[in-house]
C-alpha cells in the first residue's frame, strides 16, 4: 500500500507531463509567403537607335521608342546586375554625341531570400523536457519565418520602387521628338556607336534598331567592320522595319543581316510594324 501511494503522484506527474506535451503549439501561427525562383541575370547593355530622317515615317519612330519605354521597367527583376540603354538618333551625323540622350539607368536588384528549413522535429523520449524543448524549436521556426516574410517584402518593395523610378525616366523616350533630319542617313553611325560601347563589356548585349535601314552615306563606314567581329555575341532586333516593295524588303533585310552576321552577331531579327506591335518587352526578364 505504501509503495502504491508513492507511485500514484508520480504517475500522475507523468501523465501530465505527456498532455502538455501533445498540447505544445506556438503562441502564434506564421505563415510563409510563397517563394519566388529569380535566376541571377548578368549586366546588359542595350544600344538602341531610332531613325530621325525624312525617309522614315514619325508615327514608327514614335511607336518604336514607346515599346523600348515599356520595356524598360519589364526589365526591372529581382537578382539582376543592372541595365544600361543609350539611345541615340540616327542622322546624317550619328555619333555626334548631341545625338545621344543620357543613358537610362537600371541599378541592381537584390535575389530572393530562401526559404527558412523546418527544424528538426524533438523527440517525445523524455515527457519531462519535451514540452519547453519543442515550445523553443516552434518559437525559433516561427522568427525564421517572419525574418524570412519581411525580407521577400524588402525585396518586393524594392522592385515596385525601382520600377516606378524606370518608369519616368523613360518618358524622356516617349516625349523625344527632335527636328528631322533631311540630309541623309548613317545607319552604319548607329553600327559604330554599338561597337565602340559594346567592347570589353561581358553581359549581355542588344542592338535595337528602329529605322527603314536606308543607308545612304558611308561616312561612317569601315572596312574592318566584319573582320574585327564587331558585334560579336550582340543580339541584333530590327523593329518598326519599314518599306515600301515586298522584294526590296526582303533584300535589303537578308543584306544587313549579312553584316551583322558576319560581324559575330549572335542573334538577328527584323520585324515590321505590324509585328512590333505584338512584342511587349524587348530586352527583360532573366
Amino acid at each position: 500500500m505504501r509503495l502504491l501511494r508513492r507511485l500514484v503522484p508520480l504517475l500522475a506527474c507523468l501523465m501530465l507531463a505527456a498532455c502538455a506535451a501533445t498540447l505544445v503549439t506556438p503562441s502564434v501561427q506564421i505563415t510563409a509567403i510563397p517563394t519566388i525562383n529569380a535566376p541571377h541575370r548578368g549586366p546588359v547593355l542595350v544600344q538602341y537607335c531610332a531613325d530621325d530622317t525624312g525617309s522614315y515615317p514619325r508615327g514608327d519612330f514614335q511607336s518604336a521608342n514607346k515599346l523600348v519605354a515599356t520595356s524598360l521597367p519589364a526589365a526591372v527583376v529581382a537578382n539582376a546586375d543592372g541595365l544600361t540603354l543609350y539611345a541615340t538618333l540616327i542622322t546624317s551625323n550619328t555619333v555626334d554625341p548631341s545625338n545621344t540622350l543620357a543613358p537610362f539607368i537600371i541599378p541592381v536588384t537584390s535575389p530572393y531570400p530562401a526559404l527558412p528549413t523546418p527544424l528538426p522535429t524533438e523527440s517525445q523520449a523524455n515527457p519531462v523536457s519535451y514540452s519547453s524543448t519543442a515550445t523553443a524549436i516552434a518559437n525559433q521556426q516561427g522568427g525564421d519565418i517572419a525574418t524570412y516574410n519581411t525580407q521577400m517584402a524588402n525585396v518586393n518593395g524594392q522592385l515596385e520602387t525601382t520600377r516606378a523610378q524606370v518608369a519616368k525616366d523613360a518618358q524622356r523616350l516617349i516625349s523625344w521628338n527632335p527636328s528631322v533630319d533631311a540630309t541623309a542617313t548613317s545607319v552604319w553611325g548607329c553600327l559604330q556607336l554599338a561597337r565602340e560601347r559594346f567592347a570589353g563589356h561581358s553581359g549581355t548585349k542588344y542592338l535595337i534598331i528602329a529605322s527603314d535601314m536606308q543607308n545612304n552615306t558611308n561616312v561612317d563606314y569601315t572596312e574592318d567592320f566584319e573582320s574585327s567581329q564587331a558585334l560579336k555575341g550582340v543580339a541584333v532586333h530590327v523593329i518598326y522595319y519599314v518599306c515600301q516593295t515586298a522584294g526590296t524588303c526582303e533584300s535589303l533585310a537578308a543584306s544587313w543581316k549579312n553584316v551583322f552576321t558576319a560581324s559575330g552577331a549572335s542573334a538577328v531579327q527584323f520585324d515590321d510594324p505590324a509585328q512590333s506591335q505584338a512584342i511587349t518587352n524587348l530586352f527583360g526578364g532573366n
